[in-house]
């Protein structure tokens, strides 16, 4: 029999169930007919579907208060100030005048319009993993759905400096999301947070456009995976202040320096990490079928960042695919052996 995992109450409900159907219960020795089985399997499917039909009807609530709360930086906030009372105080049996003592502290500390944006976006990711759990079927077209959210996102980049923890972060383990009793949801190969970058266009955008009819789009969608990740370099890496300060430059009383105020990581994005995921497109559209445009793309690619770091990988990796088509590399293709290394132009 199948039914030891079944939990205590379970059981309980399914002995009161015998009782409204009118099976005997005098006779306990006697084995479960067929009938019987059946019965209680139709018992355990109705209490099964009555608990399924409590979890769905706790996302509605749940996506119905975080739609009315995403509509404005305010509202955003209120709601959080609401959970954290939930969660933190009342959940914990903490009382009123601990809760009023963490309002001020958090108006005069953390309330920011940085903050409340934040909390925003947040709310706003946590509706699309709603959207998931609630209709795992429509994955495909959660990719659009993310990238406008991604777009709205990097148009508030200045004001949301200093935010990492809370666009990063898991939005299942949200205080909106636990407060409203969600963050248990599964969701299998989703991005937890929406600055996760890598696994949104890996998991979401990237995947509905792999077909040979969307290779601009899959280009396109590329071109912004690369645009977004140059975008938080600039606006939240740390600026390269003193680089180039000038020995023994105090005049007047003032050091000279040679400020330059670009951001730590920008120059080893534009040299190292860019051509990367120049690469990694190329690679991606020739994958998918633009095998000729691509490996003309690719080729240039080489040429262009002879010296950079990944070099021996590209050639490797250009030979084996231009090989895995049955069309060997021309000799004239190849990069000879004194040439690699060199930097280039």
């Amino acid at each position: 029999m199948r039914f030891w995992h079944v939990s205590i109450n379970v059981i309980r409900k399914c002995f009161l169930g015998l009782l409204v159907l009118g099976l005997p219960l005098g006779a306990m020795a006697e084995p479960l007919s067929d009938v019987d089985v059946q019965l209680l399997l139709d018992r355990l499917r109705a209490l099964r579907d009555g608990e399924e039909s409590r979890s769905d009807s706790r996302l509605v609530v749940a996506r119905n208060a975080f739609l009315a709360a995403v509509q404005s930086d305010a509202a955003a906030h209120d709601l959080y100030l609401k959970c954290v009372e939930k969660v933190r105080f009342e959940d914990e049996k903490r009382s009123s005048q601990d809760y009023r003592e963490w309002k001020r502290r958090h108006k005069e500390r953390d309330d920011t319009a940085g903050l409340r944006r934040a909390l925003r976006h947040q709310l706003s990711w946590l509706l699309l993993t709603l959207e998931l759990a609630m209709n795992p079927e429509g994955r495909d077209a959660l990719g659009e759905m993310a990238l406008e959210r991604l777009d709205a996102m990097f148009r508030d980049v200045k004001i949301l400096k200093n935010q990492q923890r809370i666009l990063e972060g898991d939005v299942l383990g949200s205080v909106y999301a636990v407060a409203y009793g969600v963050a248990g949801l599964k969701v299998e190969d989703w991005p937890s947070g929406p600055m996760q970058l890598d696994t949104v266009y890996e998991e979401l955008v990237f995947p509905p456009l792999r077909s040979p009819g969307k290779l601009d789009a899959l280009r396109a969608a590329w071109m912004r995976r690369i645009a977004h990740e140059s975008v938080l370099l600039a606006n939240w890496s740390r600026p390269g202040a003193n680089r180039g300060a000038r020995p023994g430059g105090n005049r007047g009383g003032r050091r000279e320096e040679n400020r330059d105020d670009r951001p730590v990581g920008v120059e080893r994005f534009i040299s190292e990490r860019r051509p990367e995921l120049l690469w990694m497109m190329e690679k991606d559209l020739f994958a998918v079928g633009d095998e000729k445009g691509a490996a003309l793309r690719m080729l240039k690619h080489i040429e262009r960042y002879l010296g950079h770091k990944n070099e021996a990988k590209w050639i490797a990796e250009f030979e084996a695919l231009v090989n895995s088509q049955g069309e060997p590399v021309p000799e004239s293709a190849k990069i000879p052996e004194e040439d690699r290394g060199r930097t280039g132009s």
